[in-house]
């Protein structure tokens, strides 16, 4: 048995392997350097990300939110776009308004809090209240009732403050 190959192939299947960590860790950064926020939920570890959409470097108006589904159970890292009852129900958005490179916009399932999309310090941010301040959305955690993941117990928006940088958050119960 030559030794050699088995070493060759060794390495190749080793730095086949690296180059295949350093794509994903790439790819994840290049995500989260455009994420406005993410909802985590109690049923699983997936997440539903919005990331913000642009258009030649410039805030798309007309979607200015890309929303799809992380896996982090059974698949990780792949990602899926929402069904149409999703969208509408669930995890959609509804633009309400628009500016030059920043529009206002309400969630399906929470129309009664708008989100601000504009550029803060060169990077697109998503704008709230939370706790009664001004504040940057990072995400927002879903409770649902018992083992029905339609019915929410809570939603709990975490997030910065714009004055002080300090973390904030509130528990809305329904």
């Amino acid at each position: 048995m030559n030794h050699s190959l088995i070493n060759k192939t060794g390495r190749g299947r080793a730095a086949l392997f690296t180059v295949s960590l350093i794509l994903l860790f790439a790819g994840n950064l290049f995500a989260q350097g455009n994420r406005l926020f993410h909802i985590e939920r109690s049923k699983n570890k997936n997440l539903v990300c919005y990331d913000v959409n642009l258009a030649n470097g410039v805030l798309n108006a007309k979607e200015p939110i890309t929303v799809y589904w992380l896996n982090q159970e059974d698949k990780p890292g792949q990602t899926n776009g929402l069904s149409a009852i999703e969208k509408r129900f669930a995890y959609g958005y509804k633009v309400v308004s628009k500016g030059e490179d920043t529009c206002e916009v309400t969630l399906s399932a929470y129309s009664d809090r708008k989100l601000t999309i504009r550029k803060l310090n060169g990077k697109y941010i998503s704008l709230i209240t939370i706790d009664n301040q001004p504040a940057i959305l990072q995400k927002l955690y879903v409770q649902a009732k018992g083992k029905n993941a339609l019915t929410v117990e809570y939603v709990e928006l975490f997030g910065i403050t714009l004055d002080s940088g300090k973390a904030v958050s509130e528990k809305v119960s329904q």
